[in-house]
């Protein structure tokens, strides 16, 4: 089994990259061959539960970015890395393939290359041309051929193992009998795993990421599979983009939605649903978290990287513990996947012992896919790297370099060394150099403008003449300034123990980041990651200072974005706080009070995990609001708020329905109005009718219209719109335009009215 540290003791099956290459091959080849033969026994009626969804998992997410990682003779990268480069090569892969197949096939008669038979056969045509080029650059590597299974058997592993099957038969009880039970019981084992790594208890070193990757399935699982629907808001979006090009088998390139322009959504989600024979919603409630899981754990790598494994195991935690991470990121599938590129960057940015042939290669291709998987992060990202490429050629600008340690003498020197026997900063020694930032502006700014219509560049100009036209007015304002409302949505006691919660994580941030920059001992962080990290934390101020600045993703994704790079900072600063805490008790010698303070750190982020996921506020009774925990408590204990903000994006069986049955019986020549949680989203993606009226108090419906009421509107009266200071209004109030229409159709939760 390979260690964290890539070291070899036993052969690891998950690096295939080092296998011996007859036996690689001949399993690439054996998956080949088993999807094509799952393939067609579908094509005769002959299903296999489960098994085609396996095995096309497994070889679009795996088998490319293998092969390509062994033609770029990357090898001993160790595990996670291994994982990491292989599914972000992978999904690369697919994109531009469909990319291509899309633009290149109907020139020559193919007038639906995203279908299922044109997928499989370029898909294998690729495959087998990368089997070829591999052979021919990697034939010689040899490596041990045994398999050590000890540590999967070893009882750590199992019970970790075992956590997010848990998350599976808990949102079962929830789906199908409204019991939280289990879900309840998951919460508070997640939060003790945090107590018992910092306490050193049960679960050694070598499978802290393991534990990180559990943890972040785990909530993940335990949101995404509540309902067999999907709930949110920008998924339907999504969703109704994605199923229009696996309905019409091609890509649309024209239509003017941001959205359409992303790759992460109008080409992977079709192939994924095309090959592993998927509907589009479980590969967005099934496929997409199980890739986002995959960014707490190359964070882990990171950080892992340049502190310690204790300190990058709750730096993990601590981000998968912000609600944003298991609720808001699920209904944004294209962030997911750019997430996980982002991370690939920032893990290359500070693997500084790859051979730089493939590392310059992967940095092209993961910016580059990174670009069309989402335009808000890809923005963010570009703003990083020119500001974190302007800092870093003032430190090797000798003048600069003067004039600097004339205010700090430090200045310049590498952060895991004294300052007395560090060297200045070298140009050869940066990542972000300017050719890779000048590929990267120009790749997606031009993507933007000719994809889509220029929809996602109109909106990054748009946003940018907001924030100058008000960035006076506007600046430092409480009456703009969205900041910890858009988490903490009602001042109760217990949502203002919340509130304190998250003011005290910011503060161990800004610690943190101080120590970085007194270089405190034990900092080991890169110059580069540094140098992002605080234009991170200006872009986090910006999010405050600047409302319109924060718009573009809203300010819950805004600090979900940068705590990809400020969460070790928490912790780092968590630290220092308690140490200094334990000092002024006089706990006695320097070990014992670092000891003291990871163990009260540890217990702080498991309460922290506890308010975050609504456990506490499920157990109180304080206006519950998981979407997970919380089904049964917001019917019986709720308030019109509670219900309307709960069912505003959560749909029963009996909205779908009653929206399939509109969209299939509809009059081509009529209105359909409906409140804005039933218009914007489910009428949109299960009804593919985007175009839908929103229903107001004020509306005068014309002949010739209809009215539908979904489950909301039907048992509470509650008629959602966002315009509203309460965002929702009653249905009393359109009584008399009701009672004079007919009512066409009813389910129970659905009511259609015509007139």
């Amino acid at each position: 089994m390979t260690s964290l540290d890539g070291k070899y003791s036993t052969y690891n099956p998950l690096q295939m990259n080092d296998w011996e290459i007859k036996k690689f091959l001949t399993i690439v080849f054996s998956i080949q061959i088993a999807i094509w033969g799952l393939i067609s026994l579908d094509a005769l009626s002959l299903h296999i539960p489960i098994l085609r969804q396996l095995i096309g998992f497994i070889y679009l997410t795996f088998i490319p970015g293998i092969l390509i990682l062994r033609i770029l003779k990357l090898h001993k990268l160790g595990s996670i890395e291994t994982l990491l480069y292989t599914v972000g090569l992978s999904l690369s892969t697919l994109m531009f393939t469909g990319f291509f197949m899309n633009m290149l096939y109907p020139l020559f008669g193919i007038s639906s290359p995203i279908s299922l038979v044109p997928l499989i056969i370029t898909i294998s045509v690729v495959v087998l041309v990368l089997c070829v080029l591999c052979y021919v650059r990697d034939k010689d590597l040899s490596y041990p051929s045994f398999i050590d299974i000890k540590d999967i058997l070893y009882p750590p592993a199992l019970f970790l193992c075992l956590i997010p099957f848990l998350a599976v038969f808990g949102t079962y009880l929830v789906n199908f009998y409204q019991n939280n039970i289990l879900l309840m019981l998951l919460i508070i084992t997640l939060a003790l795993i945090a107590i018992s790594i910092a306490f050193d208890k049960f679960i050694p070193e070598n499978f802290y990421h393991l534990a990180v990757f559990v943890i972040a399935i785990t909530l993940l699982f335990h949101t995404s599979l509540i309902s067999m629907y999907l709930w949110g808001y920008d998924i339907h979006h999504e969703y109704y983009l994605a199923n229009l090009v696996k309905g019409s088998s091609q890509w649309d390139l024209t239509i003017p939605a941001n959205t359409n322009a992303m790759l992460s959504i109008v080409m992977l989600s079709p192939i994924y649903s095309n090959i592993c024979g998927m509907s589009l919603t479980w590969v967005f409630k099934i496929i997409y978290p199980l890739l986002f899981s995959l960014v707490p754990l190359g964070l882990y790598q990171v950080f892992r990287k340049q502190t310690n494994n204790k300190i990058a195991f709750l730096s993990c935690f601590f981000f998968v513990s912000i609600s944003t991470f298991y609720t808001e990121m699920l209904q944004l599938a294209r962030q997911e996947v750019a997430e996980l590129f982002l991370v690939l960057l920032i893990l290359l940015m500070i693997n500084k012992n790859m051979n730089k042939t493939a590392r310059s290669f992967l940095f092209i291709i993961f910016g580059i896919s990174l670009a069309v998987s989402h335009y808000g992060t890809s923005y963010l990202y570009m703003f990083c790297i020119i500001f974190a490429w302007l800092i870093l050629v003032t430190g090797v600008n000798p003048r600069m370099q003067k004039l600097m340690k004339n205010f700090y003498p430090k200045f310049g020197t590498k952060n895991d060394e004294p300052a007395a026997n560090s060297a200045p900063l070298k140009i050869k020694d940066r990542t972000i150099s300017s050719t890779f930032v000048l590929l990267f502006v120009t790749f997606t700014i031009a993507w933007y403008i000719y994809i889509s219509s220029s929809s996602p560049f109109d909106t990054i100009i748009h946003i940018g003449n907001h924030i100058a036209s008000s960035i006076f007015k506007d600046f430092l304002n409480p009456a703009v300034a969205q900041g910890l409302s858009v988490i903490i949505a009602k001042e109760t006691p217990m949502r203002e123990i919340t509130k304190y919660l998250h003011l005290i994580a910011q503060f161990f941030i800004l610690v943190g980041l101080i120590a970085l920059i007194l270089k405190r001992e034990g900092m080991k962080f890169e110059r580069e990651y540094s140098a992002v990290a605080y234009i991170n934390l200006v872009i986090g101020f910006s999010g405050i200072a600047l409302p319109h600045f924060a718009s573009a993703l809203n300010t819950s994704r805004l600090y979900q974005v940068i705590l990809i790079l400020l969460a070790p900072f928490c912790i780092i600063g968590g630290l220092t706080v308690f140490r200094m805490l334990s000092r002024v008790v006089r706990v006695s010698w320097t070990e014992k009070r670092a000891r003291i303070s990871l163990k009260m750190l540890s217990v702080f982020l498991a309460i922290f995990l506890l308010f975050n996921s609504g456990w506490v506020y499920e157990v109180a009774g304080d206006h519950p609001s998981s979407i997970a925990l919380s089904q049964q408590s917001v019917n019986q204990y709720g308030d019109a708020k509670d219900k309307n903000a709960f069912y505003t994006s959560f749909y029963t069986t009996g909205d779908v329905i009653g929206v399939k049955w509109m969209s299939k019986n509809q009059n081509d020549n009529s209105k359909i109005y409906a409140d804005f949680g039933r218009t914007i989203l489910v009428f949109r993606s299960y009804g593919m009718m985007p175009d839908e009226h929103i229903l107001t108090n004020t509306n005068n419906v014309p002949d010739n219209s209809y009215i539908f009421l979904g489950y909301p509107n039907v048992h509470y009266r509650l008629m959602s719109d966002p315009n509203l200071p309460e965002n929702y209004w009653n249905i009393a109030s359109i009584s008399p335009l009701l009672n004079m229409m007919n009512k066409i159709y009813s389910n129970g939760d659905v009511e259609i009215y015509y007139h």
